[in-house]
């Protein structure tokens, strides 16, 4: 969904612009190339570096927030994002507003939902129903993401992987009243099957005479958002996710040099995954953004394990731009040049904590984790760097003793060369600390440490259509799975389709 402006603003931008030059034209075509052909080359011709093919990392979906908007309220889907999933900064006030956009003179705003009622009913309340809303278009939306991957294996050599598809999504959100949102999402994926990843409705403005937006209720099986930097809805251009999102301490596999068999009971725990909570969360002053909440992690436990409650905070500011909720300071004016995207020029600073616990092995396991952030987006750039930190207390249980802490420094770089054209750079380094304890008890380590580099270029056949090329290279890959010095690289080709 993408940048729609006032008739005024917009007339100004083209009138105040001067027209492209063939000169221009060509350098900028040139630099696009070259990004993508850099993508190609650094992961083709890199020395060999890293391990085990898929580095012991798992991958989870992405989801748009959904062409059933952009049908909705009568707009495209650059409105809202600049290359879906990535949201741009409308698109994240409209997701923090409960899938309405704000009250912006500057921005446009259409729909035309179905009322339950009659305004009047609001003042018979509570001797009549309080009225509420149904979408005018059924609110419903598939995506279907189709990948190729090229993997470098040290036996077969390269190594082709045709999924198609690999995920069908279906897809359903919608505001039901003035304070009310709910949204669904449903996956097919050629490993696990159908699962529910989020099903959730938002209550906003709980308080009457609070600011608006200062303390809303979000309840359901939801994404909790730690970071909106780089996050799997909010923030991902390119496929492949951070190290940190997708970690588990049960990756840290141990053998026993005797007998040869892996200790695999450690928690499975993710910070990625979503879960079923209840958040409190506002904006403060359209400003600063807060939330606290519980959640549990099901995962594979049985009933009687359910009864554990995770609790999680986090904390946002942005200086500059367009404000959380959807408004410019006075003075301010969007950010032009973009071709159809909306810019900004902000910084984001957010940090987050987790707190909890899972059953292992005859104990509970206490695990922790913190993390921080800064993000830049100053027009076409969009740079971030931060670092998350963790610790499982016990995470083998009975059978073994010791913490493992965790560490995680990454980062990004993203430029919008031309409204459908995006180069992207990320770069993370994960190292995990497996106790003393552990080796002197005779178990081979086989972690997680890794450093990668991941270039990639993000294209817009359609604006509902996208095409990824990323590559994935270890510099450093220390696991179980390490073949004699061998080092993965992968190049992935995909293909998204929304409607």
């Amino acid at each position: 969904m993408g940048s729609r402006v006032s008739s005024d603003t917009h007339s100004h931008h083209m009138s105040g612009e001067p027209c492209s030059k063939p000169r221009v034209l060509a350098v900028r075509l040139l630099i696009a190339a070259g990004v993508l052909l850099l993508a190609l080359a650094i992961t083709a011709a890199a020395p060999n570096s890293g391990s085990g093919v898929d580095g012991g990392l798992r991958l989870e979906p992405e989801a748009f927030k959904i062409p059933a908007f952009a049908r909705m309220y009568k707009t495209g889907c650059s409105t809202c994002h600049t290359a879906a999933p990535k949201l741009n900064v409308l698109g994240e006030a409209f997701r923090l507003n409960g899938y309405r956009f704000p009250e912006n003179d500057k921005l446009l705003r259409r729909d035309k939902p179905v009322p339950l009622g009659s305004p009047p009913w609001k003042d018979q309340w509570p001797r009549a129903i309080w009225p509420g809303e149904l979408p005018g278009t059924v609110p419903l939306a598939v995506r279907v993401a189709s990948d190729i991957r090229v993997r470098e294996d040290p036996e077969d050599g390269h190594v082709v992987n045709l999924r198609f598809p690999d995920e069908i999504y279906l897809l359903a959100a919608s505001p039901l009243g003035e304070n009310i949102g709910v949204f669904l999402e449903t996956e097919w994926n050629r490993d696990d099957g159908i699962e529910i990843l989020q099903g959730k409705l938002k209550f906003q403005n709980l308080i009457p005479g609070l600011p608006k937006r200062g303390l809303n209720l979000w309840v359901g099986l939801q994404n909790l958002y730690l970071f909106t930097f780089a996050d799997r809805q909010i923030d991902r251009d390119a496929r492949l996710k951070f190290i940190w999102q997708e970690y588990r301490v049960s990756d840290i596999e141990l053998v026993d040099p005797i007998v040869s068999d892996s200790v695999v009971s450690a928690g499975g725990f993710s910070l990625g995954r979503t879960r079923p909570a209840i958040e409190l969360n506002g904006l403060i002053k359209g400003r600063l953004y807060y939330g606290a909440g519980v959640a549990q992690e099901i995962g594979n436990l049985t009933e009687e394990e359910f009864g554990r409650i995770d609790g999680y905070y986090k904390l946002r500011y942005k200086f500059g731009g367009l404000g959380l909720d959807g408004r410019y300071a006075p003075g301010v004016e969007p950010v032009l040049g973009g071709g159809g995207q909306l810019l900004d020029r902000s910084l984001i600073l957010e940090t987050f904590g987790y707190f909890g616990s899972q059953p292992v092995e005859g104990a509970i396991d206490e695990h922790r984790s913190f993390g921080f952030n800064g993000r830049g987006l100053y027009g076409p750039l969009d740079v971030g760097v931060g670092y998350v930190w963790g610790r499982n207390n016990n995470p083998w249980g009975e059978l073994l003793e010791g913490a493992v802490p965790f560490k995680s420094l990454f980062a990004k770089a993203e430029y919008l060369f031309y409204p459908w054209l995006i180069g992207s750079l990320k770069f993370d380094t994960f190292d995990s600390d497996v106790p003393e304890s552990v080796r002197e008890s005779g178990f081979v380590e086989g972690g997680l440490d890794a450093t990668r580099i991941m270039p990639g270029v993000v294209f817009l056949i359609r604006q509902n259509i996208r095409g990824v090329i990323e590559g994935e290279l270890f510099t450093r890959l220390e696991s179980q799975d390490d073949q004699d010095g061998f080092n993965p690289k992968n190049i992935w080709f995909r293909l998204d389709v929304a409607f």
